[in-house]
C-alpha cells in the first residue's frame, strides 16, 4: 500500500522444500537477452481485498496471474512487497492478510507464514531466512526459518520500520514513527536500526538526522539506498546513501521514493508531498557507486524521462537484470487499473501495458 493512502490509515501451512540457493543473475553489465518475463504486484487498496499478481513474458500481459496459476484461490489484501529468494522461491508480503505468501516462479502457491501483522518489507540472507519488518507491536523484524516457513525469532526495532536491507550478517532497517504520530506521543523517526541476523539482537542505531524512513531500500553492493519523506510541511523530503561496510552515509536534497540499483548506480523517481500545498512534485536522480556522484535524470534511460513526468501518478522503478530494460509503473488514481511502461535500453519505450489491477508497486524478473 502506498505512503499516500496508507499512512495513517489504522492498519502454516508448509506443502513442500524448496532450494535454499541463492538466484543466479547475470552479469548486469553483459544482458543476454532482449526481452523479459517479469511479474508485476498489484497493492489493490487497504480493505479491499484484491491484491493481484500479473504476469509480462516476452510483451505478452496475462492480468490476474496468481488466480489463474492457482483456481480458487486470490492473493489478499495490500500486497506490499515481493522478494525473489531463490531460483524456486518467491515471497511476498501481504499486509493487511497478514501473511508472507510463497510461490514458485511459474506461480503455484506453496506455502504462507501467517503469524506477522501488519508486514511491510522483505530481505534475504540466501542462507536459508526471510527477514519481514512489521508494524505491529510498535515495531519489529521478524526472521523466517524457509525450510519450515514459520517465524523462529523477533528483534523490536523502531517505530513502525519499513525497508530493510541485509549486508555481511547484519539487518539495516529503516524506521519511520509516521504510522502512529497522530495517535502516540512520539515524533517521526530518524535512525537506522543494525541488527545482528544471527541472534536478532539490536546492535546500535544510526541516526540520519531525516525523519520518516519510509518506502523500499534499494541495495547495491555495500550501499543502500534510502528514502526519507521528511515531515511533509516544513521538512523537505531526503535521499540517503548508507554504506553498510561502515555505516557512513551520504544525505542527499531529493527524496529517492521509488528507486532501485543497477550497474553500480541508484536510479530514483522522488514524490515530494506537501500538505500546505495538498500537491506533488516530481523529481528524478541517479547516484553513481562509489563515488556518490550526482546527476538529474535517469542517466542512459534519459528518453524514458518526458513519458514517466507525463505520468498520472509514477510509482514504482525497476530495471531488469536480465535485458537491462527499464519498468515504471502509473497508479494513475490509485483506485483505477494502472499502467506498466516497457523503456529499452536506449530509454525508448518498448510497449505500454493495461493491468487489470490497482497500484502496482512490485516487480520481479525470472531467469529462464
Amino acid at each position: 500500500m502506498s505512503y499516500k493512502n496508507t499512512l495513517y490509515i489504522c492498519l502454516i501451512w508448509f506443502l513442500t522444500a524448496c532450494s535454499l540457493e541463492p538466484a543466479s543473475y547475470p552479469t548486469p553489465s553483459e544482458p543476454n537477452v532482449d526481452s523479459d518475463r517479469i511479474i508485476i504486484l498489484c497493492e489493490g487498496l487497504w480493505g479491499m481485498d484484491n491484491s493481484s499478481l500479473a504476469l509480462l513474458d516476452h510483451g505478452v500481459l496475462t492480468n490476474r496471474w496468481f488466480q489463474q496459476q492457482n483456481p480458487g484461490r486470490h492473493l489478499g489484501d495490500t500486497g506490499n512487497d515481493i522478494l525473489q529468494v531463490n531460483d524456486t522461491l518467491i515471497a511476498i508480503s501481504v499486509n493487511w492478510s497478514n501473511i508472507i505468501q510463497y510461490i514458485h516462479p511459474d506461480g503455484t502457491a506453496i506455502a504462507a507464514t501467517e503469524n506477522i501483522p501488519n508486514n511491510r518489507r522483505l530481505a534475504t540472507d540466501h542462507k536459508g531466512y526471510l527477514y519481514v519488518t512489521s508494524y505491529a507491536d510498535k515495531g519489529y523484524v521478524a526472521k523466517i526459518d524457509l525450510n519450515t516457513k514459520q517465524v523462529v525469532d523477533t528483534c523490536h526495532v523502531g517505530y513502525e520500520p519499513e525497508g530493510i536491507a541485509y549486508y555481511d550478517g547484519r539487518l539495516y532497517v529503516a524506521n519511520t514513527g509516521g504510522y502512529s504520530t497522530q495517535t502516540q506521543d512520539h515524533g517521526y523517526e530518524q535512525t537506522i536500526s543494525v541488527v545482528d541476523a544471527q541472534t536478532m539482537r539490536e546492535l546500535r542505531r544510526i541516526d540520519t538526522g531525516c525523519p520518516n524512513l519510509y518506502g523500499k531500500i534499494s541495495v547495491s553492493g555495500q550501499y543502500a539506498c534510502i528514502n526519507s519523506a521528511g515531515d511533509m510541511y516544513t521538512i523537505a523530503p531526503r535521499c540517503i546513501v548508507l554504506n553498510m561496510a561502515n555505516d557512513e552515509f551520504r544525505v542527499f536534497n531529493f527524496p529517492a521514493t521509488y528507486n532501485c540499483a543497477y550497474h553500480n548506480r541508484f536510479y530514483m523517481i522522488g514524490s515530494a508531498f506537501s500538505h500546505l500545498t495538498s500537491t506533488y512534485t516530481y523529481s528524478m536522480h541517479n547516484i553513481s557507486l562509489p563515488s556518490m556522484e550526482v546527476e538529474d535524470g535517469l542517466a542512459e534511460y534519459s528518453k524514458a524521462e518526458e513519458k514517466i513526468l507525463q505520468m498520472q501518478s509514477p510509482y514504482a522503478l525497476y530495471i531488469s537484470p536480465y535485458t537491462g530494460h527499464l519498468y515504471s509503473s502509473d497508479a494513475r488514481a490509485y483506485a483505477t487499473n494502472g499502467y506498466v511502461y516497457e523503456f529499452g535500453r536506449d530509454g525508448m519505450q518498448v510497449g505500454r501495458y493495461l493491468l487489470r489491477g490497482v497500484n502496482p508497486s512490485g516487480f520481479v524478473a525470472i531467469a529462464e
